[in-house]
């Protein structure tokens, strides 16, 4: 049995996954963020830690099995949230969420710098971004100059998980490359970065290739309730992890997750280029990820719900939509990124409430056909796959097939089944 973690953003997930890859039981625990002025957006430590403690437990329980028939962990994650730790392994301060925004000034630096002119070669991303680490830990020297000790260690949320569970400090390079610190051309972290944040190689995890061992759990793991020797494998981060469990490098298949964001993924056999408007990284096995993702998607559709009468919730807000038979007749919706919010255009009195709701997917699925297209992925040449909340609407999957014209198969990209299939594949084959 295999224990699969998702430690999310709203909330931290657990799933008992058998060999075969079902799932027996899942449990979650939701966590509790402290909110301020300024963009501040953070995590207690021992919130976290009691979090992920929950889940298990929860997991196990809904699975009527004991922690000592677990023959695998695998943990999946987002990206940015980190924490810095003293010499004696205390945190010194709580973890830093990647919906933070308060690095905007010293992300504008970091783009400034001569010497990270060339970042996009390096990262996943095309430029630095204010979540990213490198850019709030950049912060955290300019506002508190003397706060990182060179004793320090910095960890990502997951590496300090497997920190706790095995007394090493280890992360992928899957996420690793989503920091800005690690250097995809040389695959280690990335002098230059380092250099410009003002830490050392030594105070980060070891970084190990996405889908392989970390290391195996220690009598530290016991807070947990999880017993020693058992090995933790990393699965990068949530989206890697779903195309794993959708098994993008076996069917030449792109994934389209229709959730609260919008993303467009594909498995390539080689790294690509760098791309302004896309990320790369690893996958597992040795291959290459590329994906598009837009902030426009489900949270447009409940932006909607709050304006439009008679949709309440997204069942009646699919159901509406359904009854405009002959489309949107000239009415369309622009959706805008900044505000999370949109307008109508070409308002007729002809309108019904039917098309305001039509007009709605159609641009959400016009934007995504976009992306498909910059990922350069061709839907008439390979398998078109799509999961999410979204893909549960066969009205919203039937735009978004008539915005790329090609038909659509409706999957589940669960993180769970991504990560039991790598620790399948790491540890009991």
């Amino acid at each position: 049995m295999i224990l699969g973690i998702d430690l999310g953003s709203t909330s931290f997930k657990a799933a008992i996954v058998d060999r075969g890859l079902e799932v027996r039981g899942v449990g979650s625990a939701r966590l509790d963020y402290h909110f301020a002025s300024g963009g501040k957006v953070e995590l207690d430590v021992d919130g976290v830690s009691t979090a992920f403690c929950e889940a298990v437990v929860a997991a196990l329980r809904a699975a009527r099995m004991k922690a000592t028939a677990l023959q695998a962990i695998a943990i999946t994650s987002q990206a940015q949230t980190f924490t810095v730790l003293d010499k004696r392994g205390r945190a010194r301060m709580r973890f830093i969420s990647w919906q933070d925004n308060r690095a905007g000034a010293a992300c504008a630096a970091l783009k400034n710098t001569p010497s990270l002119a060339d970042f996009a070669d390096h990262c996943s991303f095309g430029e630095p971004l204010a979540a990213l680490q490198i850019c709030q830990i950049k912060r955290l020297q300019q506002t508190r100059p003397d706060f990182i000790q060179p004793n320090d260690t910095l960890l990502k949320l997951p590496a300090y998980f497997v920190w706790r569970l095995t007394g090493e400090p280890v992360m992928d390079d899957n996420l690793a490359a989503m920091s800005g610190l690690y250097s995809l051309a040389l695959r280690h972290w990335w002098p230059a970065a380092l250099k410009a944040c003002g830490i050392r190689r030594e105070q980060l995890p070891r970084v190990i290739p996405v889908g392989s061992v970390a290391a195996r759990t220690s009598a530290g793991a016991r807070e947990f309730g999880l017993p020693a020797g058992i090995p933790v494998v990393l699965a990068g981060n949530d989206q890697t992890a779903g195309a794993y469990g959708a098994q993008l490098d076996r069917n030449n298949a792109v994934l389209l997750t229709l959730g609260t964001a919008q993303v467009a993924y594909v498995c390539l056999r080689r790294m690509p280029t760098p791309h302004a408007a896309l990320v790369r990284g690893p996958y597992p096995g040795g291959r290459a990820y590329r994906l598009a993702a837009d902030g426009c998607g489900g949270n447009i559709i409940n932006w909607a719900q709050t304006v439009l009468a008679g949709c309440e919730n997204d069942e009646r807000f699919f159901a509406q939509a359904a009854k405009s038979e002959r489309g949107c007749r000239g009415l369309v919706f622009e959706p805008t990124l900044d505000s999370g919010t949109g307008a109508w255009r070409n308002i007729g009195l002809h309108h019904a409430p039917s098309e305001f709701s039509r007009s709605v997917l159609d641009a959400l699925s016009k934007r995504m056909a976009a992306m498909v297209r910059n990922l350069g992925a061709s839907p008439r040449r390979c398998k078109v796959l799509a999961a999410g909340g979204g893909s549960q609407s066969a009205l919203f999957v039937q735009t978004v097939s008539e915005a790329l014209g090609a038909p659509i198969t409706v999957t589940t990209a669960s993180p769970f089944l991504g990560a039991g299939r790598m620790a399948v594949e790491a540890v009991m084959r």
